[in-house]
Formats: structure tokens, C-alpha cells, sequence
């Protein structure tokens, strides 16, 4: 009996050395120079169809754990209804930190469990709690406690959607800094389709031409599609709404789908066209809403979602074939604006195609592949944001053409009439008035546009040209591994915020039409709000001193405190920015019969007496080539305010010597200056 028992013993000790061994050999070993490491090379899967395996029972199973063997840099098991087990051997050298990061950068996994060996299990997954998730996060990022002996770490994963795993494991510091240039390049593409949506809403406010509304639905809805896929819609917006967070990725591409064949029939088809194509397209948009309502009823049924998402994907493809015939055959019949159109959405089919295959598990899930749709758009709504504009270009031209054919017509009718007919006479020349007053009308609204325009072109180019230098230099200075990431870094973050600054003040001088309809008028101490704004306004005034004078009848006001702020510092940025470094600006109040001033007096370049009232209009600025930044809003915000509160906004100024600016409010009672 001793006997059966040390030979029991003995083959309990040589299987776990064994298994020992086996880790080790497989094992990802974590050094110091390590930032990020890729566990696919290293990983081991497991199907379960049933999803009733626990992890007990998967530890006992080694001989069913195979290796990944299909290519990428990720695992991709596509459309499944079983859920995976996935092991990842890990061991750290001597000397490397223990803290590290396990990142699945997918937020479209269902079930996420994580094991690690005696850690307590954490089970998250985008069907949980967001709180569930160890740390605040778009993707799954779990802590991993590594040590120096081999380990399993084991997670358990299911998804609705294409089952695609990155596994990848990160030191901390450098996920943070991955993270935060890897959202900077995010949010950019998410600003420019809303400022590409804002294009299209304008001009179709302006011209009524339904084009660009479906264009502007595109833009938006592709928009909130990628925002949900991207995890920032549960991350920011909808924390808590598990079952719409789960749907929402298809919901809403499948309508930005749907909006794409509707722009892209109306640009590409004529009204009177009974081709199959036209057929074809038509029953492409017939689905995409079909399947938009089926992801929306996987709230309720949520065994639809999977077959409404591989419907999405097989019917854009088959969409994306029909749509590029239509464009080859309406470029060879030389339609205008079909150049830029052609290749934007060849784009995008291309960037569709890909993204299909890979969920289908067809083709290996990369970086590239994961991004596809959201590279290919990237292009694709600035190609056909180009288009629009070719074909608008074109038809104002025929449009001009025609005004000009009619003007003519007039013309010869008035001549020939104008001896016999006098009251024909007269209602040819009052419709010749009025085509006359439409045309001035409409040059009018083009110089506006161009104004605008130029004004958007100017202070965009300087910091998108600083984005691109900064990441050239970025690009060859790693050829050359030479490190100044965190220099060029900062760079493109002042650019961006440089950015961020115009478009904010652009939104304020919108916003600014309601609020200013609901003042909240209240008595004022003027002494300490003026030091509470001076002292707020330190960003702005680094470079300058600043001195306090103040009336000594002059207290309090009646006024809309928020927006009186933002008048003030409208006025301290703009003495800012046009002051040489080192001088000093002024702020003090004053007082005149049934007023109370503010007053903000610089020693900058000042302003020339014939432009004075025009400062205060939108849009306009003295000298854009100067380099200071702005769009031209302040002043005018400035005035509107005033004017909202019953008072005016005053200039003095001569070129050479500076300039005040007071705004000028009303008092209960008539006071009379020292």
C-alpha cells in the first residue's frame, strides 16, 4: 500500500513539473523595455458552444487549448454563438515592474470574465455595468498582478457582434500616453464630420437643394455609428443604457447606410431613369431600413441583432457594387461632380469590403483591418463634400448663364414695346428691377459666403499646417530614433486647441441669439467682480500687466452677471492679443448722466477712423494676415450683449495709440460725474 501511494505521489510531482514547464516554455516573459507586447503569438483558444464551461473546469482541460494559427495581429473568430476561452502564459523578469495592463481593445464584447490566479475573477463585459470595469475606459483594460514564475491569465468572451479579441498587455505610463495621441487624432476626425455636417446644413438652409440635407443625415448618423463603436457613446453619453449601447453601433450605420444610396442616387440618377440600377438601389435603401428596425427591436429580441448586423455587412457590399457602376456610367456620360464622388465612395467600398470580410473571419484582423471604415470615411466625406461643391459651382454657372439669357430677352422686348406700350413698358421694367435687386441680392450672400469662407481657410490652414509639419518631423525623427515625441506632441496640441478655441467662439456667438433672450438682470458689486475677472483672465494676460482704475461713485449695476463676463473678457483678449508683450492694459469703470461704464483701454496698434464701425460686424477682422488668432466674433458678441441690456458699446481710438473700448450700461437713476 505504501508502495501504490509514493507511486501515486511520484507521478503527481512529475505532472506538475510538467505543466510547469510547459508555461514556462510558452510563457511571455515582461522586461523594462518592454511598453507593449502582442499575446497573440502566445495565446491558446478554446471553443465552447454550450457557454456552460466555469473556469474549474477549463484549468483541466490543457489538451483542448490550441494555438492561433490564422494570421493578424488579433484573434478574430467571427460571427459565433459560442463563447471562447482564451489563456495567455505570463511571467516578468527579475527586474520588471509588476503593475501591468491586460487591454482588449474591442467594445463590443458582450461577456468579458477574467481569471488570474488567486485574483478575485472580474466579470465585465459592454451587457454589465459600467461600473464593473476596473478602470474608466472606452475598451476592456484589467490590472495584472505578474509574477516572476510562469501564470495563466484566462478570460471568457462573447460578443453579438464578429467576435474579434486584441490582446495585447501594456505598462501602464505608456497605455496612457497611447491612449491620449491615439483620442487627440479621434476627436480631430470626429470635429472635422461635424464641422463636414455643419457644410452641408448650411447650404442647404441657403439653397433649399435636399442634396445636402441627406448628405448632412450621412454625415451625422455615420458619426454617432462610429461613436458607439468606438465604446465613447457608453463611455460618455450613455453610461448606464446597456441594451440601446448594444445596438446602437448597427442602428445607427445601418441608417447612415441607407442615407449614403439615398444621397447617392439622387446625385448619380436622373428623376426619369427606370434602369435596374435604379431598381437595385432603391431595394438597398428598402433594406437598410429594415435592418436598422431589426437592430432597434434587439432591445426587446436580441437574438435579431447578430442577423441584422451580417445583413448590414452583406448588403453594403452588394450596395457598394451597384453604386460604383452608377458612378463609371455617370462619369462616362461626363455628369457633373461625379470625379470627386467616384473616388470617395470607391473608397469607401474598399474600406466596407474589408470590414465585412474580416467579421466574417475571412480576412486577418489587424489594426488596419479593425479601422478600416473609419479610415476609408475619413476621405470619402471630404471627396464628396468636394463633389457637392463642383456640382453647385456648376449649376450657379448655368444658373448665371440663364439670368443672363433672360436679362437680354428683357431687354429686346422693352426696345421693341416701349413705343406703344407704355404699360407693358413699365411692368418690364419693374420685373427687370427685380431680377436686378435679386441678382445684387445674390451677390450679396456670395460675398458673405466668400468672406466666411476666407476666413475659415486662412485660420484653419496655419494649424492644420502645423499638424502635418510636426507629424512629419514625428515620422522621420523615429526613422532617425531620434526621441522628441512630447515637443512635437505639444506642438499639435496647441494647433488643435488653437482649433478648439475659434470653433468655440464660433459656437458662442450662435448660442449667444437664445440666452441673450433670458437675461437674469441682478445688482452687481462692480470692485470685486472686476478682480474676480482679472484674475480668471490670467491665461490671457501673460504677457502683460494689468492696472485697475475705478470711479469712486460708481458700486453696483443692474446687469446679467455671465454675460456681462463675457463681454469683459471679449474685450481683454482682444487688448491682449493686439498689445506688444510687456505693456499694460486697463480696466476701470466710469460714469456719465444715466450710465455706468466699463472700460478696457490697451496700447496696441489702435484702429484707423474709417473702420471703427465696422469692427463690430461678424466676421470681420482688421488685418487676417497679421497671425493673431480669432474669427472676427468678439466685438460683435460684445455689442449684443451691450444692446440686450439697454446700453451701447463705445470706441475711442487713434491708429498709432491704442484703443478703449467701454461698454456702457444703464443705471436706475440719473447720476452726474465728479
Amino acid at each position: 500500500m505504501f508502495m501504490n501511494y509514493a507511486l501515486f505521489m511520484k507521478k503527481i510531482f512529475f505532472s506538475l513539473l510538467l505543466s510547469l514547464a510547459a508555461i514556462a516554455a510558452h510563457a511571455t516573459v515582461l522586461t523594462t523595455e518592454n511598453r507593449e507586447v502582442n499575446l497573440i503569438d502566445s495565446a491558446q483558444f478554446m471553443e465552447d458552444p454550450s457557454g456552460v464551461l466555469r473556469i474549474d473546469d477549463v484549468r483541466n482541460m490543457d489538451d483542448r487549448f490550441a494555438s492561433w494559427t490564422r494570421g493578424g495581429t488579433e484573434l478574430n473568430f467571427g460571427f459565433t454563438d459560442s463563447a471562447y476561452w482564451i489563456r495567455v502564459p505570463l511571467q516578468r523578469a527579475a527586474n520588471a515592474p509588476k503593475d501591468w495592463l491586460l487591454v482588449t481593445k474591442n467594445a463590443k464584447l458582450y461577456e468579458l470574465d477574467f481569471y488570474l490566479s488567486d485574483a478575485p475573477a472580474i466579470l465585465t463585459g459592454s451587457s454589465r455595468a459600467f461600473a464593473t470595469r476596473p478602470y474608466f475606459d472606452r475598451f476592456f483594460v484589467l490590472p495584472l498582478d505578474v509574477q516572476p514564475q510562469p501564470q495563466f491569465a484566462y478570460l471568457r468572451v462573447t460578443s453579438r457582434y464578429a467576435l474579434t479579441v486584441p490582446l495585447a498587455v501594456w505598462q501602464p505610463d505608456a497605455y496612457r500616453q497611447e491612449q491620449q495621441q491615439f483620442q487627440s487624432l479621434q476627436f480631430i476626425y470626429y470635429g472635422g464630420l461635424i464641422v463636414l455636417a455643419m457644410y452641408g446644413l448650411v447650404i442647404f438652409l441657403a439653397l433649399r437643394d435636399q442634396r445636402f440635407l441627406t448628405y448632412c443625415a450621412y454625415i451625422v448618423t455615420i458619426w454617432l455609428g462610429m461613436f458607439a463603436s468606438n465604446g465613447y457613446g457608453r463611455q460618455l453619453v450613455w453610461p448606464d443604457a446597456l441594451d440601446f449601447d448594444e445596438v446602437a453601433q448597427s442602428v445607427f450605420f445601418n441608417l447612415a447606410a441607407f442615407f449614403a444610396v439615398r444621397f447617392a442616387r439622387n446625385l448619380l440618377l436622373r428623376a426619369t431613369d427606370r434602369s435596374w440600377l435604379k431598381w437595385c438601389l432603391q431595394w438597398s435603401e428598402f433594406i437598410f431600413l429594415l435592418t436598422s428596425l431589426l437592430a432597434l427591436l434587439a432591445i426587446a429580441y436580441p437574438e435579431l441583432l447578430r442577423p441584422a448586423n451580417q445583413l448590414l455587412l452583406i448588403n453594403s457590399v452588394l450596395m457598394g457594387l451597384w453604386v460604383t457602376v452608377a458612378s463609371v456610367r455617370a462619369y462616362l456620360q461626363k455628369r457633373p461632380g461625379i470625379r470627386f464622388f467616384l473616388a470617395g465612395w470607391f473608397m469607401l467600398w474598399l474600406g466596407v469590403s474589408v470590414a465585412a470580410l474580416r467579421a466574417f473571419g475571412w480576412l486577418p484582423s489587424t489594426g488596419l483591418t479593425s479601422y478600416a471604415v473609419q479610415i476609408s470615411t475619413t476621405m470619402e466625406v471630404l471627396l464628396m463634400a468636394l463633389a457637392l461643391g463642383d456640382l453647385l459651382r456648376l449649376e450657379h454657372e448655368a444658373h448665371r448663364h440663364t439670368q443672363a439669357q433672360a436679362l437680354a430677352a428683357n431687354r429686346a422686348m422693352l426696345e421693341m414695346t416701349q413705343a406703344s406700350e407704355d404699360k407693358l413698358k413699365h411692368a418690364v421694367q419693374e420685373r427687370t428691377e427685380q431680377l436686378e435687386a435679386s441678382l445684387l441680392l445674390e451677390k450679396s450672400l456670395r460675398e458673405q459666403y466668400v468672406r466666411f469662407g476666407s476666413m475659415i481657410s486662412h485660420e484653419f490652414r496655419t494649424p492644420l499646417s502645423i499638424i502635418q509639419s510636426q507629424a512629419s518631423l514625428m515620422r522621420k525623427e523615429h526613422e532617425h530614433a531620434i526621441d522628441q515625441v512630447t515637443k512635437r506632441l505639444g506642438a499639435i496640441s496647441s494647433a488643435s486647441q488653437r482649433l478648439t478655441v475659434m470653433f468655440d467662439k464660433w459656437l458662442q456667438s450662435d448660442a449667444m441669439t437664445q440666452t441673450l433672450e433670458a437675461l437674469d438682470p441682478k445688482q452687481l458689486e462692480l470692485q470685486p467682480w472686476l478682480n474676480a475677472v482679472i484674475k480668471t483672465s490670467t491665461h490671457l494676460l501673460l504677457n502683460h500687466t494689468v492696472k485697475l482704475h475705478l470711479h469712486p461713485e460708481v458700486n453696483t449695476v443692474l446687469v446679467d452677471e455671465y454675460h456681462l463676463g463675457v463681454a469683459l473678457t471679449n474685450l481683454i483678449d482682444n487688448a491682449a492679443k493686439y498689445s506688444s508683450t510687456g505693456t499694460s492694459i486697463t480696466v476701470g469703470t466710469r460714469l456719465k448722466a444715466g450710465y455706468v461704464g466699463i472700460a478696457v483701454t490697451d496700447l496696441g496698434p489702435g484702429i484707423p477712423q474709417d473702420v471703427q464701425e465696422k469692427v463690430f460686424a461678424e466676421f470681420f477682422r482688421l488685418s487676417p494676415e497679421s497671425g493673431v488668432r480669432g474669427v472676427g466674433l468678439g466685438l460683435s458678441i460684445v455689442q449684443r450683449i451691450a444692446h440686450a441690456h439697454g446700453g451701447h458699446v463705445a470706441l475711442s481710438s487713434t491708429a498709432g495709440h491704442g484703443s478703449t473700448f467701454c461698454i456702457w450700461l444703464p443705471t436706475p437713476q440719473t447720476e452726474e460725474p465728479l
